[in-house]
């Protein structure tokens, strides 16, 4: 096995047991064994399980705030790319994988407040980053207003499309956080263009 195969799959296997076990109990010897790999072979990717546990969060992230693209230059571009982020993004959040991560970090958090610190850096913080420059663009073309912070916008955005699909997932309450993704992200996304429209009206065209 070579040296990336080796690490791909000792945190492919950290993360799975993390999902079974929790953080707090899963030890190299019991990741050595899962993994079929030594634990010499971890200590010489990794310093420690926190050590490991980052770079699964960190993975997580890449795929959160993968796909956020999109070069604006006329209202259909706009919406159009704010339109395949959210599906993408609320696509992503519905997964069952996904609602389990979630859940992870929030318990794990609890003990570790770095665990907590370094998801939402990774992904919530990147994710609005990377909506607030087509929201940028939107303004600079002229469709939309420029007189806020697009960093203010793109929370708002996220909020509005997570709304409360997520919670109920997470609670356990249902396995289907949102019935109809198409139909949920058309409408924020008009909420949004419509609530921030350039003063001649053409973010509503």
């Amino acid at each position: 096995m070579n040296e990336n195969a080796s690490k791909s799959r000792i945190l492919s296997t950290a993360r799975a047991l993390f999902f079974v076990n929790g953080f707090d109990k899963v030890t190299t010897d019991l990741l050595a064994r899962e993994a079929s790999v030594s634990k010499a072979t971890i200590y010489r990717y990794f310093d420690n399980m926190s050590d490991i546990l980052q770079h699964v969060l960190e993975a997580e992230a890449d795929v959160f705030r993968a796909e956020v693209l999109g070069d604006i230059s006329s209202h259909p571009d706009l919406r159009t790319a704010l339109t395949s982020f959210g599906r993408k993004f609320l696509s992503f959040l519905s997964e069952q994988d996904s609602v389990k991560f979630t859940c992870l970090i929030h318990e794990v958090a609890r003990d570790y407040p770095q665990v907590g610190r370094i998801f939402y850096t990774a992904a919530f913080e990147a994710v609005c980053t990377a909506v607030s420059g087509l929201l940028a663009q939107g303004q600079e073309t002229g469709e939309l207003r420029d007189d806020f912070d697009p960093a203010d916008v793109a929370e708002d955005l996220i909020s509005l499309l997570k709304g409360f699909g997520t919670v109920r997932a997470q609670l356990g309450l249902t396995t289907r956080p949102y019935k109809d993704i198409d139909q949920h992200v058309a409408r924020v996304v008009d909420t949004i263009l419509i609530a921030y429209r350039a003063s001649d009206g053409a973010a509503l065209a």
